[in-house]
C-alpha cells in the first residue's frame, strides 16, 4: 500500500474543557492488581501463535451480557461541550471499527465518551445494554479498555514490573503469544521505562492496555478503545498491529481505534468512521466512506483512489498548496 505525502499523526486539540473523570486507576482505563509490511503474512503469524481460546479464567459478572448482546457500545443524541454531536451510532460484538478524521474533528472526545469517562451534556451512552452511568469504575476497567494518548507512566519500573501489574495473576506466561507476535516487547522486558524509545513505548503501552482485559479477549467477549495506537510505530509494527486488531475481532471482540492513516485504515476495518468538527460524516463499509468525494471534503486535500480486488489503494496527489 502506497501513500504519496500521507496524513501527518499531530496530536488532536485538547480535550481540557470536558469533564474527564481521572479520579482513580479504573476511571483511566487502568486495572492493576491490588498488590500494589504484508498483510496477509502478518495476519497468518498471528493465527499461528496462541490466539485467544475459549476456556480461561472467569470475567466480570456482567461478562455474560456481552456474548448474547448484538450491539455492545451505543450512543444516542449525544452532545458533549462544543467538541461532539452525535444521533445514532452503534458498536456491534465482534466488530473492528477505525476511526478517522482531521485534528480537532472529535476523535478522541468520542472514544473517551464512549470508555465513560467524559459527562455528557444531553444523550445516552450504553454499554451492555445498561446505561454507563451504571457502571461501577471498577467493574468497567474490567470490562473494556483504553489506550489514552499521553497516558505514559513515569514511574521508575522496568517493563516486566510495569506489565505484571496488568497481567492476570493466574498466568504462566506474562505476554500471550500473540501479542508477543504483534507487539515485540519481550526482548526489553528488563529495560527501565524511561529508558525505552518512543516507538518501544508505544507498544509497552498498548500491550499494558490489553492485558488489562485479557481474560475476556481470550473468549472473544472484549472491548478495546484505543486512540492513535499506531502513532511512533515503525512501518512493520503498524501494520502488525492493525493485523492483531482483527485478529481479535474475528474472535468476538469489539475494537474501536483512531487513526491517521487512511489507506491502512480503510483496507484493516470492517467499519469506517469518518468525523468531522465533531460530527459524523459517513460511516459504515470502507469503500463506501474513503470516496474521493467523502475524504477531499473532510481533509481539503486532493486524493486519488483505486480499487484491486478486495483492496484500496489511496492517495493523496495535491495537498493544499502553501504559495
Amino acid at each position: 500500500m502506497t501513500t504519496k505525502n500521507s496524513t501527518t499523526h499531530q496530536r488532536p486539540v485538547s480535550t481540557s474543557d470536558v469533564k474527564i473523570n481521572t479520579s482513580d486507576h479504573a476511571a483511566l482505563g487502568v486495572n492493576p492488581k491490588q498488590n500494589i509490511s504484508s498483510k496477509n503474512g502478518v495476519a497468518e503469524s498471528l493465527s499461528a501463535a496462541d490466539g485467544p481460546s475459549e476456556a480461561d479464567s472467569n470475567g466480570p459478572a456482567d461478562s455474560n451480557s456481552l456474548a448474547d448482546s448484538h450491539t455492545v457500545l451505543s450512543l444516542q443524541h449525544v452532545k458533549v461541550a462544543s467538541r461532539l454531536w452525535v444521533e445514532d451510532l452503534h458498536a456491534k460484538k465482534g466488530e473492528c471499527i477505525h476511526i478517522i478524521g482531521p485534528n480537532g474533528a472529535g476523535k478522541s472526545t468520542l472514544l473517551l465518551t464512549l470508555a465513560g469517562l467524559i459527562e455528557t451534556d444531553e444523550g445516552t451512552v450504553m454499554l451492555l445494554g445498561k446505561p454507563m452511568s451504571n457502571w461501577s469504575l471498577a467493574t468497567l476497567a474490567s470490562v473494556r479498555t483504553l489506550l489514552a494518548q499521553q497516558s505514559e507512566s513515569s514511574f521508575h519500573l522496568s517493563v516486566k514490573e510495569y506489565l505484571s501489574f496488568y497481567a492476570a495473576a493466574e498466568r504462566d506466561v506474562l505476554i500471550p503469544a500473540v501479542l508477543e507476535k504483534a507487539l515485540e516487547v519481550s526482548g526489553f522486558l528488563n529495560k527501565i521505562l524511561t529508558q525505552l524509545s518512543g516507538g518501544e513505548r508505544q507498544r509497552v503501552e498498548i500491550c499494558r492496555s490489553l492485558l488489562q482485559i485479557w481474560p475476556q479477549l481470550e473468549r472473544g467477549e472484549g472491548i478495546a478503545l484505543l486512540d492513535e495506537p499506531l502513532q511512533g510505530l515503525d512501518i512493520r509494527h503498524q501494520y502488525a498491529l492493525a493485523s492483531l486488531v482483527k485478529f481479535l475481532c474475528e474472535k468476538g471482540n469489539t475494537i474501536l481505534m483512531t487513526s491517521h492513516d487512511i489507506a491502512l485504515s480503510a483496507n484493516y476495518c470492517d467499519s469506517l468512521w469518518l468525523l468531522q468538527k465533531g460530527r459524523m460524516v459517513a460511516m459504515g463499509e470502507p469503500r463506501d466512506v474513503a470516496t474521493q468525494a467523502n475524504l477531499e471534503k473532510v481533509f481539503e486535500c486532493h486524493f486519488a483512489i483505486s480499487k484491486h480486488d478486495n483492496f484500496l489503494e489511496i492517495q493523496v496527489c495535491a495537498p493544499i498548496s502553501l504559495e
